[in-house]
Order: structure tokens, then C-alpha cells, then sequence
């Protein structure tokens, strides 16, 4: 039987990997740059858009170190020599020093993110309560008031209309679409009209109740999608950056230990003396 023999992977299955790698290790870094433009660190929003941009595109540069640091092994085990492209090692160097940075700023950037939005979420909830407050403060303003008794007045002139003519009346008492609330309050205000002022009081009141319920039950609403955004953006974005942060961290210190424990070249074995 003939001896089996491991046969390297063909040099050009590594420079396949080493260009995809690299590719993506650049067009991450032109994408982050794009990401700059207009310029503005003291906004916290162009802050929070640009952590969660760098975050969204961590993983490509990671993929391509790691396509790039296949290549660079393939290359040096195809290698005679063992060592491969010096080109190539200097890629890999530099890649390795880009990871480790790459690992500081996503370490820095999960904190930084979850105190962005924490900000940004109580201004948020601050905006809404002080909507809110004006929209109730607006309840006991003369143009609200105004507007109440236009709406009652216009109610009050169509009832009187049905009330002169008993044609009308009879239509709206036996109509069934009619709500029989109202049907009753017909019938009672043919006898005595002052039942017609205290329904009309009582829907004035019931509106201005029903409008402050609506406003608070929106700031609620508000607030509430305002904390389960803000969140959703600090356990996602949060989490995903610290992550990020590992992996850099652990590929430029792999790297480098194996860079650093090269094995040396073989020494020739001297005659024994006599």
C-alpha cells in the first residue's frame, strides 16, 4: 500500500480568501468614514445614529479578518519555507493592530450608546408631558370653552328643529339607529324643555372629561413606546457592541501570540565529537 500524503491547499484558494478579507476590511473602513459626514459630535442624535451604524457593520470587518488570516495560513503551510508572503504577513500585522483598536472603540462605543439614549429617551418623555400639559391647560382656555358651546348650541338647535316639527319628532323616536338615550331625551324634552338644558350640560362635561382622557391616554402611549425604544436600543445595540469588542480583542490577541511564537528555523545538526 502507498503511504497517504497531506497535499496543501492550492494557492490560489488563499489569495481568493485574502482578497475577500481584505475587501471587507476596507469597505468597512470607507463605510465608517462616509458614516462621519456632516460632521457633528455634539449632537446626540448624529451620535446615536453613528454608534448604531458602526455596530449594524461590526461584523463584516471580523468576517474579513477571518478570511484574511485563512488565506495568510493557507499561504505560509503552501510555503516551502513556511512563512509565506512577507506582503501578505504585513497585511496580517496590520489587520491584527486594526482588530485591537477596533476592540477598544467597541468597547467604548457600548456605554457611551446606552448613555445616548438613556438621554435621549427622558427628553423624549420630557417633550410628551409637556405637550401634554399644554393640551390641558388648553381644556380651560376660552377657545376651548368656545368651541364647547358652539358644538352644544348646534345640538340645541337641532333638537328644537325636531321639537317644531312633529313629523321630524316621530321619524327620530321610532328610528331605531337613533341611540335610545337620545330617543328618551327627545320624548322627555316635548314635555319639559329644561331636561334638554341638563342633557346638553351633561354632554358639555362628558366631552371635556372624554378630550382630557384621550390627552393623557396619549401621553401614556407615548411614553411608553418612547422606554421600550429606548430599551430595545440599549439591549440590541448594548449588547452586540461588547460582543463585537471580544471578538477583535480575541483575534488581535490570538494573532499576535502566534506572531510572536513563530517557530524558528530548524538548526543543522552537528557530528558528535570524538
Amino acid at each position: 500500500m502507498k503511504a497517504s500524503t497531506n497535499r496543501p491547499l492550492s494557492p490560489p484558494a488563499a489569495l481568493i480568501l485574502k482578497l475577500i478579507g481584505l475587501i471587507c476590511i476596507v469597505s468597512f473602513l470607507v463605510d465608517s468614514f462616509t458614516l462621519l459626514i456632516p460632521f457633528n459630535p455634539t449632537d446626540r442624535g448624529w451620535q446615536i445614529n453613528l454608534t448604531t451604524q458602526l455596530v449594524e457593520r461590526g461584523i463584516i470587518p471580523l468576517v474579513g479578518m477571518a478570511f484574511l488570516f485563512a488565506g495568510v495560513w493557507i499561504d505560509s503551510v503552501a510555503d516551502a519555507s513556511g512563512k509565506g508572503s512577507p506582503v501578505w504577513q504585513i497585511v496580517k500585522l496590520v489587520a491584527l493592530v486594526l482588530s485591537g483598536i477596533l476592540g477598544l472603540l467597541y468597547l467604548l462605543i457600548a456605554p457611551l450608546h446606552v448613555n445616548n439614549v438613556r438621554l435621549q429617551s427622558n427628553t423624549a418623555i420630557e417633550r410628551v408631558a409637556e405637550q401634554a400639559k399644554q393640551a390641558e391647560t388648553q381644556l380651560n382656555s376660552d377657545a376651548f370653552k368656545t368651541q364647547v358651546e358652539q358644538r352644544r348650541t348646534l345640538i340645541r338647535n337641532q333638537i328644537g328643529e325636531l321639537l317644531k316639527d312633529d313629523q321630524k319628532f316621530n321619524q327620530a323616536v321610532n328610528n331605531q339607529q337613533v341611540p335610545k338615550e337620545v330617543r328618551d331625551i327627545l320624548q322627555q324634552s316635548k314635555a319639559n324643555p329644561q331636561v334638554l338644558d341638563e342633557f346638553l350640560n351633561q354632554q358639555a362635561k362628558s366631552f371635556s372629561n372624554q378630550t382630557l382622557t384621550q390627552i393623557r391616554e396619549r401621553q401614556q402611549q407615548l411614553e411608553s413606546q418612547a422606554k421600550t425604544a429606548a430599551l430595545k436600543s440599549q439591549v440590541q445595540i448594548g449588547i452586540s457592541s461588547v460582543l463585537l469588542a471580544v471578538g477583535f480583542f480575541m483575534t488581535a490577541g490570538t494573532g499576535l501570540r502566534g506572531l510572536v511564537s513563530l517557530p524558528s528555523a530548524p538548526r543543522k545538526s552537528q557530528p558528535p565529537k570524538r
